[in-house]
């Protein structure tokens, strides 16, 4: 077992050798039950049933990897495999049913077991079940709400300049980053590289996906802080799928980015922390070692700044705050409330605008494009209210690109990370504000976010 993980780890091993380690991986040292005439049925009986999902089924099986030569051809044999595969999914996996991008996951593994849709049935199985990622789909979504908002910790910690660019431009992972989680990269990248993703996601679990979307972000930090709001989000959307690394060259990007599994559950720990937080990482610069630390951020005091006069065009306009589709703050005392998926966008409720409604999707293609002059029309609305009230909509970054400590891509092996405020010997530079208020977010594809608000039953 072990050679087989190091082999799968360090090289592509092809089609052939591929699969028999994906397979001892996801099925080895468990037996997935089968209780005929029940949703545990054999897949055989599975996939001829009737589902409730067949009709989405089809429309998403019909836009699925287009550029892959098995799927191309509508009701061909690699549509129809999909087709069966994720009907038997949903109805198997009854407290969820089916939910888009899991089209992109069964879909990936049947071009590793292409002759055995029982196996890549029982492999996509084993894979939602074995790694935790069925907790990803569950009805309103809380952990994938944990999983963004930990990942914004992440950025802010290891990319401060794309994290200040983001805050900048009011957004943070869960509009950019959603579909990378739920689909582990299947749907931006092409297979070659999704398959080596993969190889080492099932050797070492959800940090690689954690140092993967580091290793994207870092090819825009340089580019986003550029650019203006309209084509910062449009160029979000889309920037992973022209990724110029191949595999083994984002691999490597992404094992620069120290992530261990400590860090991980120290923020998931520090999710429910009453007070803002903040992943502090340092390098030191003599050892070559990286230290991090978890810490608890206290609001600052309201500010005594003089207003501002409207009409003043020197001052810099205030960052435009988006919706969040799941509030950290609901989690930790909510009483049972609601998701907010949306909000007045009549002024009365600045901070609450959303971007989707500025948004307009080609649902055969993906493509997304920003109604500008709408879009830019709201923003500035939204500013000069700011202005004229109090100032900006929410507290800059802590840190800025400038005074955070930096980390290299060289070894730092003996990484010396704790959880907790421990972890740092000398004390970090102070803040300069309080951190973008963390929470969840327009995180959907807008047919993805329909479907949530419908099982949310606000619709």
């Amino acid at each position: 077992a072990g050679a087989c993980e190091e082999e799968l780890w360090n090289s592509d091993l092809g089609p052939t050798h591929r699969g028999a380690a994906w397979k001892h991986l996801l099925l080895g040292g468990i037996t997935l039950r089968q209780k005929a005439g029940t949703h545990q049925d054999y897949y055989e009986k599975l996939c001829e049933k009737e589902s409730e999902y067949d009709s989405v089924i089809r429309r998403d099986v019909n836009r699925t990897l287009p550029q892959e030569e098995r799927f191309r051809e509508k009701n061909g044999e690699g549509q129809l495999a999909l087709f069966r595969l994720l009907r038997a999914l949903a109805i198997r996996l009854c407290d969820i049913g089916y939910c888009q991008s899991l089209n992109f996951i069964v879909a990936t593994l049947i071009g590793i077991f292409p002759e055995d849709e029982a196996l890549a049935f029982q492999c996509a199985l084993a894979l939602l079940l074995r790694y935790s990622l069925v907790d990803l789909y569950r009805p309103k979504f809380a952990k994938l709400g944990v999983v963004v908002w930990q990942f914004d910790r992440i950025v802010e910690g290891f990319l401060p300049k794309v994290h200040t660019a983001l805050v900048r431009h009011g957004v943070n992972s869960e509009y950019y980053a959603i579909q990378w989680f739920l689909t582990l990269f299947a749907s931006d990248l092409s297979q070659p590289i999704v398959r080596r993703i993969w190889d080492r996601f099932l050797v070492a679990g959800w940090r690689i996906v954690v140092q993967v979307g580091l290793a994207l972000l870092y090819t825009i930090q340089d580019t986003l802080p550029g650019m203006d709001t309209c084509n910062a989000l449009m160029h979000l959307r889309k920037f992973a799928k022209s990724c110029p690394y191949d595999a083994e060259q984002l691999l490597n990007a992404a094992a620069s980015f120290k992530v261990s599994h400590r860090m991980l559950s120290a923020l998931e720990a520090a999710y429910n922390w009453e007070d803002d937080v903040q992943l502090l990482v340092i390098k030191d610069l003599n050892s070559g070692q990286v230290h991090w630390a978890v810490q608890a951020l206290k609001p600052e005091p309201p500010s005594s700044a003089p207003r501002r006069d409207c009409g003043d065009e020197d001052e810099e306009e205030p960052p435009i705050e988006m919706p969040r589709a799941f509030s950290r703050r609901d989690s930790q005392g909510g009483g049972g409330q609601e998701p907010d998926l949306g909000g007045p966008l009549d002024g009365t409720d600045e901070a609450r605008g959303t971007v989707l409604p500025f948004l307009i999707r080609n649902l055969d293609t993906g493509d997304e494009t920003v109604l500008n002059e709408a879009w830019s029309q709201y923003t500035d609305d939204i500013s000069r209210r700011a202005k004229a009230s109090a100032g900006p909509l929410q507290a800059t970054p802590s840190a800025s690109p400038e005074r955070m400590p930096a980390v290299s891509g060289e070894d730092s092996s003996s990484e010396a990370g704790r959880s907790g405020r421990t972890g740092i010997s000398q004390s970090p530079p102070s803040a300069s504000g309080q951190p973008q208020q963390a929470g969840g977010g327009s995180y959907w594809m807008q047919s993805v976010q329909r479907q949530a608000v419908r099982r949310l039953g606000q619709v």
